[in-house]
């Protein structure tokens, strides 16, 4: 266990490795998994082949509904890339199901639930370009335009030392986005407030106070005018004070 710990980064003495420690296993329970999940492989592998040789074949492991993943048709017309998104179902439920069957403490299993929750959908077939036909198709479409416009932005989160989940160069503070109008009331070494102006003849006595997570800019309650919370409340009626947190340093 120990060595099972420290593969996973864990000190053996932190609460989460305590914890793991505990856990025990239903070998029936266990058993039962094991024999369904050979079971769903040996049924798909036959369906592939039926498939393969023309025939049709009802799917073994559908996708939840609600999940986008693979809805394109690609992935069913395509017997490989339907075996390859179908047996990437079984394995990632098989997991699901095996955590469900450890006998361990609530927040341990909780804990479980969360990384291999995480671990399967890291490893889902539509996050790779070689197993992912929607990808390929649009590489063939694009003359291999989408695979280049990807490495770029690879290189630029890598630069950036983070994810963009957007095209970040189409918001501006100021002309888009963080548009309320205010002013700068206190600043100091960690912070700075912002007062918003009124947008209403009376205003409530008692004013509201905003405080978003150190990790944000205070933009992300004043967005573009529509859906900004911060104009929200000023055409309500509240007097709105917003924490804007500066970047720290070092010596800090």
């Amino acid at each position: 266990m120990k060595n099972f710990l420290g593969s996973l980064g864990l000190a053996p003495e932190s609460e989460f490795a305590r914890s793991l420690q505990s856990v025990g296993v239903d070998a029936a329970k266990l058993a039962a998994l094991q024999a369904q999940y050979f079971q769903q492989h040996a049924a798909l592998w036959q369906s592939t082949l039926a498939r393969e040789a023309g025939r049709d074949a009802a799917p073994v492991a559908p996708p939840e509904r609600g999940d986008r993943r693979f809805s394109s048709a690609e992935w069913r017309n395509n017997p490989w890339f339907d075996y390859l998104r179908q047996s990437y179902l079984i394995n990632s439920r098989f997991l699901a199901e095996w955590v469900e069957a450890l006998k361990a403490e609530p927040l341990a299993k909780e804990r479980m639930r969360f990384i291999t929750r995480q671990f399967a959908d890291a490893m889902s077939p539509a996050n790779f370009t070689a197993t992912n036909p929607e990808a390929l198709k649009l590489a063939l479409e694009t003359k291999g335009e989408s695979l280049a416009r990807g490495v770029r932005q690879l290189v630029e989160d890598v630069h950036k030392g983070r994810i963009s989940t957007t095209d970040e160069s189409v918001f501006e503070v100021g002309k888009n986005l963080a548009v309320t109008e205010g002013a700068v009331v206190f600043e100091n070494e960690l912070m700075q407030l912002i007062q918003y102006k009124p947008l209403t003849p009376t205003v409530f006595k008692q004013p509201l106070v905003m405080v978003p997570p150190c990790i944000n800019k205070y933009y992300v309650l004043d967005l573009q005018p529509e859906n900004s919370f911060a104009r929200y409340a000023v055409e309500q009626g509240h007097v709105v004070f917003m924490v804007s947190w500066r970047n720290i340093t070092v010596e800090l």
